[in-house]
């Protein structure tokens, strides 16, 4: 994935990426030099070697089969 492929599918998930979405940049994106996560401010840093800057959040992953308690 290039870096205007990135910038492209950011802008248009208006800087909120699902986890497949993020991980399929990680994973395909060979000019990526720099990944940082900001805690505070909960959001993703990439830099590329081709001068491109990122920032976007990641939504949060929620599993849906926790237990109930019974009593």
């Amino acid at each position: 994935m290039y870096s205007w492929e990135i910038d492209e599918l950011i802008k248009i998930k208006n800087y909120i990426l699902e986890v497949s979405e993020y991980n399929k940049i990680c994973k395909e994106s060979p000019q990526i030099d720099f990944i940082q996560y900001k805690p505070y401010l909960d959001d993703f840093y990439i830099h590329t070697s081709d001068n491109y800057n990122f920032n976007f959040k990641v939504k949060s992953f929620v599993r849906n089969d926790k237990k109930t308690n019974q009593f």
